[in-house]
């Protein structure tokens, strides 16, 4: 089939569209950017949720790769040597050591068990973004004893009643206040909020910062171990490469990226979402292609006699299947074009207002790739719905079509 005939199909298509009816077009148009809205909305939608809680996890917790003492020890020990070791590696930002302690908060009547944290601030902030998260007062300083900073969890609030907190909290405690910590060795001190954070990250809005020459007068030494370290790798440094070479020079036997953790830690709640947005896909392709089908069929149905008048005047039926294939396809970019509109407004509006949980947060994480490979899909989807009637009407006898 040359040019010629492509070019009358298309022409065909065009006035055929344009000529009849407006309002059943529309809603075709219509029906396919909701497919596609729905076909890219729950992936977009799950993507955004596994990398809020990575984007947590790597800021508040391990970094972007996590050095844990070797198997048998509870520390990683030499703890200086060890930082020095690790700051002068190629690709690390900085690293910063974690140790913490279990102990009961008190402050007036309320009592609660919570996590305290020893770190460094100002390697902490070259680490993790805590610093930025401070809602109230301010965040510790290098040289600070006596002094605290707490999740809004655990702060609370003194207008709702205990009974009906969603987690356990002080009831209220503001900057400037003094709880109570009892550390599960027997130290005891009385310590002043410096300052109240909020990150969103239920585990870390649920524990407690002291700097680490406080930590050093609970314990009654001198703190040259860690818990352990976490690590912040330069930008165009990949994880694993940071990782490598941390293990080629024996920091630890123990080196893990964020990656390694969460295939361990959320490997099966991510294969969930996988298994949904297939499943979302699937449902989405089929119901484009059976409204499709539908609408084009009943349209060709409608069309029989005037298919025959253009098969009786000499028209090739492959200019007639063509012309009902290219009105599908027509409909078919323009319903993408409003999906891809929708979509992208939806991903604007979460990402000023994301949906929030006392877990995370989450948002449409869309890439221009995503945006492309749906359009593809469903464009096949389309193009296959649209062909199969007009093929099977083009093929009928022209005596037939008369008939009707």
């Amino acid at each position: 089939m040359g040019k010629k005939e492509l070019k009358v199909a298309l022409f065909l298509a065009w006035r055929s569209l344009r000529r009849g009816s407006r309002s059943s077009a529309i809603l075709t148009i219509v029906i396919i950017g909701m497919c596609f809205t729905n076909m890219i909305f729950l992936p977009s939608l799950f993507a955004g949720i596994g990398q809020t809680i990575k984007t947590q996890i790597v800021d508040y917790e391990v970094g972007n790769v996590l050095v844990s003492p070797q198997s048998g020890d509870q520390y990683v020990t030499d703890l200086d040597a060890t930082l020095d070791l690790i700051n002068g590696m190629p690709g690390v930002e900085r690293a910063t050591p974690h140790y913490s302690k279990g102990a009961t908060l008190k402050y007036r009547q309320r009592i609660l068990g919570s996590s305290i944290r020893a770190i460094r601030p100002i390697d902490e902030k070259s680490v993790s973004p805590l610093y930025t998260k401070m809602i109230a007062g301010s965040y510790l300083g290098e040289g600070d004893t006596g002094e605290i900073i707490i999740g809004k969890t655990i702060a609370g609030d003194s207008s709702i009643r205990e009974e009906d907190e969603f987690y356990p909290s002080l009831g209220g405690v503001r900057v400037g206040d003094s709880i109570t910590v009892e550390y599960g060795n027997g130290y005891t001190k009385d310590y002043r909020v410096k300052g109240i954070f909020s990150t969103g990250w239920t585990s870390t809005d649920n524990a407690a910062f002291i700097t680490w020459s406080d930590m050093e007068l609970v314990e009654g030494e001198s703190l040259d171990k860690a818990e352990y370290i976490t690590v912040k790798t330069k930008p165009g440094y990949t994880e694993k490469s940071v990782k490598d070479v941390l293990m080629s020079y024996g920091v630890s036997p123990k080196v893990q990226t964020t990656d390694d953790l969460l295939s361990k830690a959320i490997g099966s709640v991510l294969q969930s979402f996988d298994i949904i947005n297939m499943v979302s896909l699937i449902v989405s392709i089929i119901i484009t292609t059976v409204v499709l089908f539908i609408v084009i069929t009943i349209k060709t149905i409608n069309s029989r006699k005037q298919i025959g008048i253009l098969r009786a005047i000499g028209v090739h039926k492959e200019v007639i299947m063509h012309n009902y294939g290219f009105q599908v396809i027509i409909l078919a970019v323009f319903g993408i074009t409003l999906g891809i509109v929708i979509a992208s407004l939806l991903a604007l509006y979460l990402s000023i207002y994301p949906i929030v949980t006392p877990e995370w947060s989450a948002y449409m994480h869309l890439t221009p790739i995503d945006l492309v490979w749906n359009s593809l899909i469903l464009f096949a989807a389309a193009v296959f719905a649209g062909y199969v009637p007009a093929y099977q009407v083009s093929r009928e006898e022209i005596q037939s079509a008369m008939r009707v």
